[in-house]
């Protein structure tokens, strides 16, 4: 019953705030990846895109909403995980002698044992509500609860990391219970868990120490037997056989192929993530810096108060249960510091923007932490609980009571993170895909170089088959071998006119993708050589290139960037502008305070505001007032909350009226 509320209340939150259709960052390509049996981003999820092509056959609205309901069904079987995991380690809490002993303090001597400590010690109504509890705080956690209602792989890794914990307390119990074969069987069947868990996500290889040394100290002589090693070892491996399906893939030249892995080479080059890289940089202020950052993460997961019962549950742990005290300790330990050093996102770079963007990008990494601190804030609300219990002489009537507060508490003061987490109505990227559809012409070439402007149109071009006549480039992509590759399966057309620069590029990219010495200056030489090449050919034959991003110096000195709102729209002169019609684009969204936002959101939300200011400012630079005043006003709701520029635009608006006035 226990263990059905908390999947119940977890997926009932994350239904109520799921997001209708596909995100920004990397939903729309995970989607285009599942929906098409292709292949994400490194390290190309393969468990996640078989089982996502699964949810994709859902009979239930679209599909980027099924695979976001795949994210709430996984992160809530999660929740029950866990629940479960407190539920059997509290329950070893209160069958210890020490744990009972510990009940009569000064304040309690004078009670009867049976009557007072023993009575709430024993009951179950607490040890459920205690365990329900950590199980909400888990699905309750910021971070957690964002990943729950879009489409990403966190939701899979977090449902893992709670079956992992679940399986190595189920062990540890199995010992004074059962025999060798059946801790041998759950050993394997946590050996076989762990593969599949990396075949989802390679953080997960935390575990490996993390539990090899919970083992050593639980059993040293059952460990370190080579038989049981070497089995543990195959049935991981077992559990790695998802990655089979990468170069199989691969091998039918998928809409979605990240790292084409057909070969030995590419094949490990995507599992290891080279293209990320791991914590190289490091130096110890950056690293203090992070732990910092994390810091700050974790204190915004729940109210702080949650924080202050799992110290009391990890000293609860260290008091009465040594070996449980070390596992959780090693596993918050890689979860947290750990994991900062690997993953090493310089947060304390001098960009506002990107440092934020860094400390948004690695706090997914943590959610394994939040995982940890849940299940000792269960623990410890156990105990608190109990302990109050004692001291006020409560009655059976307030045993109840009380397991009624620990298990609705986590629940009601979660709602700041409920209204800050709402994407119910998230139509944001669905307006941002609809407006650039409605701008580009036939045939046009839309050039990107950031993710949240990319993978949207992956997903509404491979999998909704919408606008297939636009060509969506990742420029940062352009500078590695397989995504050239990946053009010229799928727009073979488009490299072959640009042949010459595209070989020449390969050429010189070629050494620094084998690992060999290179000149880095020779290669981006070669790079904007290629772009340019790209464009001079496209526009030659009649084809519109639009940009998402402020162009570097070697596009703008040789064409002129036209706003169009939705994009920047490259132009041989700058005679005439391209009409736009701005009634006919999705804006309203991005200023209504009323509709839920994101980081995200708010990223696309500044790119319209700096687009439509620029679509002014070109109006009134080509004498045409009334347009100018159009988009200027306009710009003055994007950048209300932005009062030095309020100030210019309002400044601007007074002079233009002045003069059309006076004429």
């Amino acid at each position: 019953m226990t263990l059905a509320l908390s999947f119940s209340i977890a997926f009932g939150l994350y239904l109520s705030t799921l997001a209708p259709t596909v995100t920004f960052e990397d939903s729309g390509e995970l989607i285009a990846a599942a929906y098409n049996l292709g292949i994400p981003h490194q390290p190309g999820y393969p468990l996640f895109t078989l089982l996502g092509r699964v949810f994709s056959m859902l009979p239930v609205n679209n599909i980027a909403y099924r695979l976001n309901l795949m994210s709430a069904f996984f992160s809530a079987l999660g929740a029950l995980f866990l629940t479960w995991t407190a539920l059997l380690i509290i329950e070893e809490l209160r069958g210890s002698k020490e744990f009972n002993s510990d009940l009569f303090t000064e304040h309690s001597k004078r009670f009867s044992r049976k009557s007072t400590d023993i009575r709430f010690s024993q009951s179950n109504v607490l040890l459920l509500a205690a365990s329900l509890s950590a199980g909400i705080l888990m699905s309750t956690a910021f971070e957690d609860w964002e990943q729950s209602i879009i489409t990403e792989v966190y939701g899979l890794n977090s449902m893992f990391t709670s079956l992992i914990l679940l399986l190595a307390v189920v062990w540890h119990r199995q010992k004074r219970q059962s025999g060798d074969s059946i801790r041998w069987g759950i050993f394997l069947l946590i050996s076989y868990v762990l593969g599949l868990t990396l075949s989802n996500h390679t953080t997960s290889l935390m575990f490996l120490p993390i539990l090899f040394i919970y083992a050593f100290l639980e059993d040293r002589k059952f460990i370190l037997n080579p038989k049981i090693l070497i089995s543990g070892a195959g049935f991981l491996l077992l559990g790695l056989t998802p990655y089979i399906y990468l170069p199989i893939a691969s091998a039918r030249n998928p809409l979605m192929d990240w790292g084409n892995p057909e070969n030995w080479t590419n094949f490990w080059r995507t599992v290891s993530r080279q293209q990320y890289g791991l914590g190289l940089q490091q130096n110890f202020d950056r690293f203090i810096a992070q732990l910092a950052a994390y810091g700050d993460l974790l204190w915004q997961q729940w109210l702080p108060i949650f924080l202050i019962f799992a110290i009391v549950g990890l000293v609860v742990l260290f008091k009465f249960q040594r070996l449980y005290f070390y596992f959780v300790l090693l596993f918050l330990f890689f979860a947290g510091p750990v994991t900062t050093f690997i993953t090493d996102f310089d947060v304390s770079v001098p960009n506002a923007f990107i440092a934020a963007e860094h400390k948004a990008l690695v706090s997914v990494f943590y959610i394994p932490s939040y995982i940890g601190i849940a299940l000792l804030a269960g623990a410890g609300i156990y105990y608190v609980t109990i302990k109050v219990l004692v001291v006020i002489r409560s009655p059976r009537a307030g045993e109840y009571a009380a397991a009624l507060a620990i298990a609705a508490l986590p629940l009601l003061l979660s709602y700041d993170n409920y209204q800050k987490l709402d994407m119910s109505n998230y139509y944001f990227t669905e307006d941002y895909a609809e407006n650039l559809f409605s701008t580009v012409s036939d045939s046009g070439i839309v050039f990107n170089d950031w993710d949240p402007h990319y993978f949207p149109l992956n997903y509404y071009q491979f999998v909704e088959k919408r606008r297939m006549d636009i060509l969506a480039i990742d420029q940062e992509l352009l500078r590695r071998s397989w995504y050239i590759q990946w053009l010229k399966n799928h727009y073979s057309g488009f490299i072959q006119k640009s042949e010459r620069e595209v070989e020449e590029f390969l050429e010189a990219v070629k050494p620094f993708e084998e690992g060999e010495a290179f000149d880095g200056n020779y290669i981006q030489l070669k790079y904007e050589g290629m772009i340019k090449s790209f464009i001079d050919h496209s526009i030659k034959s009649g084809r519109d290139i639009y940009l998402t991003y402020n162009p570097p110096p070697m596009i703008t000195q040789r064409y002129f960037c036209e706003s169009v709102v939705a994009a920047l729209k490259l132009r041989k002169s700058d005679s005439t502008m391209t009409p736009v019609n701005s009634e006919a684009l999705r804006l309203q969204r991005f200023t209504d305070d009323t509709v839920t936002g994101d980081r995200m959101s708010t990223a696309i939300k500044n790119y319209y505001a700096q687009l439509i200011l620029v679509r002014a400012q070109q109006s009134e630079k080509f004498g045409d007032a009334r347009q100018a005043l159009k988009w200027y006003k306009l710009a003055k709701e994007f950048f209300r909350d932005n009062q030095q520029i309020l100030k210019q635009i309002n400044a601007v608006i007074q002079g233009i009226e002045k003069r059309t006035s006076n004429p």
